[in-house]
């Protein structure tokens, strides 16, 4: 059984903030990975890296430098089971994509197209297992892992805008620290939904102020005029999807860093997938 978190912030020193921050603390689904050989993966099965499994209409998506690296694929009737806040599609599917050649960090309007989140609303009967595009490159193709799935309390990270907010002295700054390190199980971790494992720090404005326009890979897109009135919307960005360097499928995002899709919560309540925002972070 785990502590009441309330109670444990309380006896760290965090009882002025404790009731505050349990009201963010969300739940994730889990995606612990390992590698198989695919044709033990079932059909329509969530999954990392390997092949999609797709109905007859799909067009396999391309970016600015051609065909995009399947990332992911998510079986939305099985994951709801474990969607606590019941946030997702009920049923359906989820593929994820990305320009593996990673040119692309989300820094950057022009970064749209680099990845692609495509939902299909439909069964496991109407797929099949596709082969990879043949001018797709070798080092852009992904291993299958295969997927376990469980539910988990997910806390906000000491230096997110959930915690900056509450503006810690430094003896709670270090207290929390401490709260959420003793969260963490290990340093490796794919996700759905939840608060990110973010290496970087926040996101959340970053994926605000670029998908309206501005540029973040510098100082500019945070000092520009627009950004008062943008932030008012930083908070109705939630994950969506988490993605480790997967050793077992060859991903290496930077510097044993993450890919983060993101979408605004509207959108995902609306199924509106193609607004999704993806950001790379890196060590």
């Amino acid at each position: 059984m785990q502590n009441d978190p309330v109670k444990e912030m309380n006896s760290l020193g965090l009882k002025r903030v404790s009731e505050s921050i349990s009201k963010n603390i969300r739940n994730e689904i889990k995606l612990n990975s390992y590698k198989v050989n695919e044709k033990e993966i079932p059909l329509g099965e969530t999954k990392i890296g390997g092949k999609p499994d797709v109905p007859d209409n799909f067009i396999w998506p391309k970016g600015n430098s051609g065909y995009l690296s399947f990332i992911a694929q998510i079986n939305l009737e099985k994951a709801s089971k474990y969607d606590l806040e019941k946030v997702l599609p009920s049923k359906g599917f989820l593929y994820f994509f990305y320009d593996s050649k990673q040119e692309a960090w989300g820094f950057d309007p022009k970064d749209v197209g680099s990845w692609r989140v495509i939902f299909y609303e439909g069964n496991a009967s109407e797929l099949k297992r596709i082969d990879f595009p043949i001018n797709l490159p070798e080092e852009d193709r992904f291993s299958a892992c295969k997927v376990d799935m469980k539910s988990e309390k997910s806390y906000p990270a000491w230096d997110s805008i959930y915690i900056d907010e509450l503006n810690l002295n430094e003896k709670e700054q270090e207290a929390y620290f401490d709260f959420y390190e003793g969260k963490i199980e290990d340093s490796f971790a794919n996700k759905i939904l939840g608060h990110p494992d973010q290496i970087q720090g926040d996101m959340q404005l970053e994926c605000q102020l670029v998908s309206n326009g501005l540029y973040c890979g510098d100082a500019s897109g945070y000092n520009d005029p627009r950004r008062k009135e943008l932030e008012k919307g930083v908070k109705e960005w939630r994950l969506l999807l988490q993605i480790d360097s997967e050793e077992d499928a060859g991903m290496m995002w930077g510097d044993s860093g993450r890919i983060y899709f993101w979408i605004k919560a509207d959108d995902l309540a609306n199924k509106r997938f193609d607004k999704v925002w993806m950001i790379l972070q890196c060590f």
